[in-house]
This record gives C-alpha cells, structure tokens and sequence, in this order.
C-alpha cells in the first residue's frame, strides 16, 4: 500500500486532542524517516545503522522522538480512542490503531506499523511514566488495598512528601518503604473517588476484625460457662455432703 501523502507543519502541541492532528502525525512517525511537526527532518538528520532510525545526537532536536515532544506524543496517545491500554508501550497495544488507519494493510504491513508505533510512541509514554507530570499519582507501603493512595502531586517527591502528611498515623514504621508511580494527567476532583480501594481495603480490615470480636466474644461466653460449671459442681458436692451428714 503507498504511503499517505504528509503536509506540515503539524499544531501537535496545541491540537494533540483532535483526530485529523494525531493521525498526520501517526502517518508521519510510520515512516522509516518521520520528518517531524515542521517537517524540516530529512534521512541525513537520522542514525540508520538499526532497525528504528533515531536523530543524530548531533542534530539540535536529537533530545525529542523524530522531531516530537515526549510529552505531546504521550498526550496524543491518551486521547487516542483505539489505545486502550493504560501505559502502551508494546506492539499489541497499536495493533487496533493501525487497523483503524490503514484498513488495506495486511498482517505483516500491520505487524511492521505496529512495531514501529510501539518504538516511537511507546519511548514517549516510557519517559513521562518515568518522570511523570502533575496529576494523578499512585504512592504505596505495602502490597494490600490499603498500603496505596492516590494522591494529586507535580513530581514524585511532592506525592511522597503528601502521603507522610496525610496519611503518616496510616503508615508508620513502613515509611521507608514509600514509593510513588505516575499514573496519568488529572485534576484533584478524581480524588473523590482514585482512593475507593484503599478505603474498601480498611473496610476489609474492619470487618475482619469485627468478626474476630464476634468469634472472641463466643469464646469468652464458652469460658465463662466452664467457670460456671467448676462453681456448680463444688456446691453440689458441698450439698451433696451436707445431706450425707459428712462434716466439711
């Protein structure tokens, strides 16, 4: 199948959101030598020797993904209704996606676009999981429900330094075990219902413990009646030897 024809320059950083924005840079990056937002990249500008051609590091763009913002390939790809994964880094994850786009490409055409995508789209979404941006982030101390919170934070430090204000009386003596995981671009109102585990998890633990009170209570009333028949039993034996005329 012939490539698309490619125009420039493409308004990513402003309009990632819209469709017609996203697939021209989708049509760009599935070539061996994406020509960038401007579209001013040629194949001197790239190193060939491997299977994906990345920018010279001598090139003044080399710090960007074939001319693109990590962060605007990344936000693309969120708004990108056949990705639904919800960090798509792999092959399989824009298998659907390039059906979508080239609907006349065969198994191997989609294969090879597939790949590709996952190299270059899935690097942006690997470097802002890993450095993260402002909005939703995951912070745990454990590995039960309620050793993770979602917190609203700018960096990783912000959302750890909130979970020992917030949450210190939770965590206690596992403070040194605090980590902190980016999970997507978000406002604090998502707060009111991000932390429904957690609090279904001290939901568990107090049910928990409530049927323990209730195991422990039949527990004590069975100990209780053994005091009751030890006490029965020495005043039967004392009536007992009353009648018999014995003296105690």
């Amino acid at each position: 199948m012939a490539r698309q024809r490619r125009s420039f320059p493409i308004k990513i950083s402003k309009q990632f959101a819209k469709r017609d924005v996203a697939e021209a840079v989708l049509i760009d990056l599935v070539h061996k030598h994406p020509r960038g937002p401007m579209g001013t990249l040629v194949k001197a500008d790239y190193y060939n020797w491997s299977t994906d051609p990345e920018l010279l590091s001598t090139h003044e763009k080399s710090g960007t993904i074939c001319g693109y913002q990590a962060v605007d390939l990344y936000r693309m790809v969120m708004n990108i209704s056949e990705v639904t994964d919800a960090c798509p880094t792999g092959e399989w994850d824009y298998r659907q996606l390039v059906r979508s786009i080239f609907p006349k490409v065969g198994e191997r055409g989609i294969t090879r676009r597939s790949r590709r995508f996952a190299e270059r789209l899935g690097k942006a979404v690997r470097q802002v999981q890993r450095g993260g941006l402002p909005g939703i982030w995951k912070v745990n101390w454990g590995y039960n429900d309620h050793n993770t919170a979602m917190m609203h934070a700018d960096t990783e430090v912000d959302a750890i330094n909130q979970a020992r204000i917030f949450f210190g009386p939770i965590i206690g003596e596992a403070d040194y075990r605090l980590s902190a995981s980016f999970i997507r671009e978000g406002s604090p109102l998502e707060l009111l219902t991000a932390n429904t585990g957690m609090i279904k998890g001290f939901e568990k633990l107090v049910a928990r413990q409530e049927h323990q009170i209730e195991e422990a209570k039949k527990q004590i009333e069975i100990y209780e009646m053994g005091k009751q028949f030890v006490e029965m039993y020495a005043l039967n034996c004392m009536t007992a030897a009353d009648t018999d005329g014995v003296e105690l």
